[in-house]
């Protein structure tokens, strides 16, 4: 048994609730207070402020741990397609054997010098005999070399995926830009057929980068069948050391055409299971994808891309019911979300585990009768939303969208008054930040409403600081059933974070500059930091 004290322990049980003394026995916390007397290990705090573990409950651990031994395309760094080359070019996987992948993540070619993105061509300068392969900061599309095609069997010939595009020069040959996720995800499944094992490596490395964000649990929302089933991967890694617990999501259009072979880890309870289904209606803002209901002023004809229908929703919801699945549907447009509520709304619940039976992840566009049908609907929804979005592409969202619909983004405070359960979280690496999944970060943005510029979005939205950390983790907890998470009380699992400071009274534009310095989880230091 150990007793922590002198700390300032932010409980998540209300966004002001705070003890200075916790007891921990086998891995759980027995009490909780402001004095506890014992004669066992104690460990003082030193007055720092002590949150429950961060869940992140939308992210893309192997895009994330592919991140980690790749290259930030992101600036400061890479402010250009040729500095985005000669980054390229110094990845630790140049100049290795033909079937070692360089990669690299987060471009946006609004924010390159040339203002336009990468080809085939530019790619060919980092390396024509190995494949080089980087994804643009959406994480939906991506650029790739000319290698990289002759491994996937892309030609001038080749065939558009159903919802995806294959670029082209205008003599008809591919121009290495695979445009949306089904384009995107030809590229992966010849990539992961190479790497199993690498795979497996990477996600266990990134399993430090983790916890060093005080991140404990993580949703994962593109569990694949192919060329792998993701729960393998995961069984995989968490046999080797990977620490936080996990939840995959499987994408709809793989399940329905293979199916699910098991849907429960063969791990113990609590570190790995199958949370459900995830479905795409739309792309992202920043691609000028997401699915609008005005088109984008750029071009009166465009109103990004319609993928899943409403028959496909119901067609997934009728599997997640058979098998007691949530269904975890991507929206980021107003005419996406509509979608999505006109499908669902008159739907009643289906899961019994205290969980809401669909979530709108993202969420980013919202209009108030859209708010007011979440708030009569039959359906209980969860909005999984991310404000580094905002913070960190200011300028895609000002620049691509009209006054009225960038009026319409991210609104948290009305998201809560409309009685869903909302969640913060990263969707990293899905955007130009350096620190993609810096819960931090997204904490600031949420409370002061500004981006990373100083500019202000929609201010009237603005949380307070115990509200957005009870989002990250009291108030994740149950969309994505991590059941003894989220708060810090007698029976939960003694999973926390100290940090060095305080968020409760550092200044909001300092929030994102916080630190982590010791990871516990079941009672056990895992993490610390400079150790």
């Amino acid at each position: 048994m150990t007793v922590f004290t002198n700390g300032r322990i932010f409980t998540g049980k209300s966004d002001h609730d705070f003890e200075s003394s916790m007891e921990v026995n086998d891995g759980k916390i027995s009490k909780i207070g402001n004095s506890i007397s014992t004669d066992q290990e104690v460990v003082d705090l030193h007055g720092k402020l002590v949150l429950p573990g961060i869940l992140d409950i939308h992210t893309h651990p192997k895009y994330i741990a592919d991140a980690l031994h790749g290259v930030a395309c992101t600036p400061p760094n890479v402010t250009s397609i040729q500095d985005m080359i000669q980054a390229l070019k110094h990845s630790a996987s140049a100049g290795k054997s033909a079937d070692v992948w360089i990669e690299g993540w987060g471009f946006d070619e609004t924010k390159l010098a040339e203002h336009r993105t990468p080809t085939v061509h530019d790619l060919d300068q980092v390396s024509t005999t190995q494949p080089v392969f980087v994804y643009r900061s959406d994480c939906h599309s991506s650029v790739v070399n000319s290698k990289a095609l002759e491994l996937a069997g892309i030609t001038s010939e080749t065939p558009n995926p159903e919802n995806g595009e294959i670029g082209k020069f205008e003599n008809g040959t591919p121009n290495g830009y695979l445009k949306e996720v089904p384009a995107t995800q030809l590229m992966i499944q010849v990539k992961s057929q190479q790497s199993y094992q690498t795979d497996v490596t990477n996600l266990l490395n990134s399993s430090s980068h983790y916890l060093e964000n005080g991140i404990i649990a993580i949703g994962e929302m593109m569990g694949r069948l192919k060329p792998y089933d993701s729960l393998n991967l995961y069984e995989d890694a968490i046999k080797k050391g990977f620490k936080p617990e996990a939840a995959i999501y499987y994408v709809w259009d793989e399940v329905k055409e293979n199916g699910l072979a098991h849907f429960a880890s063969e791990l113990e309870a609590g570190k790995l299971r199958i949370g459900g289904l995830k479905l795409f209606i739309d792309g992202s803002i920043s691609g000028e994808t997401a699915w609008v209901k005005k088109a984008y002023p750029s071009d009166p004809t465009n109103f990004g891309v319609a993928e899943a229908t409403t028959a496909d929703i119901l067609t997934a919801i009728d599997f997640a019911k058979a098998h007691q699945l949530q269904v975890a549907i991507h929206a980021m447009g107003d005419a996406a979300v509509q979608r999505v509520l006109d499908a669902t709304r008159s739907i009643t619940p289906w899961l019994k585990d205290g969980r809401p039976s669909v979530r709108i992840e993202h969420a980013t566009m919202l209009t108030d009768d859209m708010l007011d049908e979440i708030k009569t609907a039959e359906m209980n929804y969860a909005l999984v939303t991310q404000p580094i979005f905002y913070f960190a592409e200011y300028d895609s969202y000002r620049n691509f969208l009209s006054a009225e619909q960038f009026n319409e983004c991210y609104r948290i405070k009305s998201m809560v008054a409309s009685g869903a359960e909302v969640a913060l979280s990263s969707d990293a690496p899905c955007t130009p930040w350096e620190k993609p999944d810096s819960p931090f970060v997204a904490i600031q943005a949420a409370v002061n409403r500004k981006a990373s510029g100083g500019e202000l979005v929609n201010p009237e939205e603005a949380i307070s600081v115990g509200e957005a950390i009870r989002r990250y983790t009291s108030l994740a907890a149950p969309i994505a059933g991590f059941h003894e998470l989220g708060t810090l009380a007698p029976g939960k699992k003694a999973d926390f974070i100290v940090l060095d400071q305080d968020l409760f009274s550092v200044k909001p534009a300092e929030i994102g500059k916080t630190q982590v310095d010791q990871t516990w989880m079941d009672g056990q230091l895992i993490y610390s930091r400079g150790r």
